[in-house]
């Protein structure tokens, strides 16, 4: 046991050594990461879209505001009932635009002819309010629609409720032509390529410090052969588990310093990834180590290993969602299971 513990103190002054620099610059570069990520939060969180006026006159003005506040988008609808109040904003830049809704513009847009019911005021320096249409008007006849309906048919003699019951009917199957607005995550398209890309990034630098690690215990093999006894195999064994653990233990200190385990389910689960992904990297190391014997060779192959880890596992992009079959070539790669955790 007094051997063990001499062993690893000398591959921990080792390591700590040969590594300070890596160490000291990743341990910087999370400070810095997190102090821009609390920043760029700050000024989210203060930035809520693009704010657009609604001034209404009427019950129906204010329903159409109620629907607005529903929708999720870049725009951020604030009601008013005094349209200089509105006007004024919108000439000192706090709204984008404006849209005034005088009483009894419904009723009117439902007459025959009836065209100029919805003012809007926007600002020269406005580039965004043209935007605003589609969001407005396609909640304003969305409203609109059945009143339309009922009005067309009015004289015919149809059931009004038949009529609507199928109008609901046929809009929902399919079998009537219609404009639909939809955003991007309720259509069944490919799910949006979104990645923890830091982590990513710290689960290749690990597996980059354990194998650094492994090519220098490669090169000390050398000496540790003409020492007595089996303590050569053991400072062998002991100085890849030393690289392994350490690059795992940095890479902790890193996340745990960006704070980034809050937005993953807790440090607990962090934890429990990285002991994982420690195992995962202590055998990886370890069978390289039975197929490569020379360092020279194991460090040719570095940037082979990183850059390919860095291309088919999901750090910067989900490359199966490009090439078949890329999923299995990333299991080729540790850094494939730590961010699948």
């Amino acid at each position: 046991m007094k051997n063990w513990i001499q062993i690893y103190t000398i591959l921990w002054k080792q390591y700590l050594q040969k590594h300070r620099l890596w160490i000291i610059f990743l341990v910087a570069a999370a400070f810095t990461i997190n102090v821009i990520g609390k920043t760029s939060a700050l000024r989210q969180e203060e930035y809520r879209g693009i704010a657009v006026g609604i001034c209404w006159e009427d019950e129906k003005g204010k329903e159409l505001l109620q629907e607005l506040d529903k929708e999720e988008g870049i725009f951020r609808f604030l009601g008013y009932t005094d349209e200089d109040e509105m006007i004024r904003l919108v000439e000192n830049g706090t709204l984008e635009c404006g849209y005034l809704f005088p009483e009894n513009f419904y009723d009117h847009l439902l007459e025959e002819g009836a065209g100029r019911q919805v003012t809007l005021y926007y600002s020269p320096a406005s580039s965004a309010y043209k935007i605003s249409y589609e969001v407005v008007f396609a909640e304003l006849f969305e409203i609109l629609s059945e009143d339309i309906l009922t009005d067309y048919f009015k004289e015919s003699g149809y059931n009004m409720e038949r009529l609507l019951a199928l109008n609901r009917q046929y809009a929902g199957d399919g079998s009537t032509f219609q404009f639909v607005y939809e955003a991007v995550e309720q259509k069944g398209g490919e799910t949006v390529e979104n990645m923890d890309t830091f982590k990513g990034c710290m689960g290749v630098m690990m597996f980059l410090m354990s194998l650094l690690g492994l090519g220098n215990a490669m090169e000390q093999e050398k000496t540790w052969k003409a020492l007595p006894g089996r303590l050569g195999r053991r400072l062998k064994s002991g100085s890849i588990h030393v690289a392994v653990l350490g690059s795992i233990l940095m890479g902790g200190c890193c996340l745990l310093i960006t704070d980034m385990q809050s937005n993953r389910g807790g440090f607990g689960r962090e934890l429990m990834a990285l002991g994982i992904y420690f195992m995962v990297l202590e055998l990886y190391v370890r069978l390289l180590g039975l197929l490569i014997k020379k360092s020279r060779i194991l460090y040719g192959l570095l940037p082979v290993l990183i850059l390919a880890s860095c291309l088919f596992c999901p750090v910067f992009i989900r490359m199966e969602n490009y090439i078949n079959g890329a999923a299995w070539i990333s299991r080729l790669f540790p850094v494939s299971y730590y961010l699948d955790i």
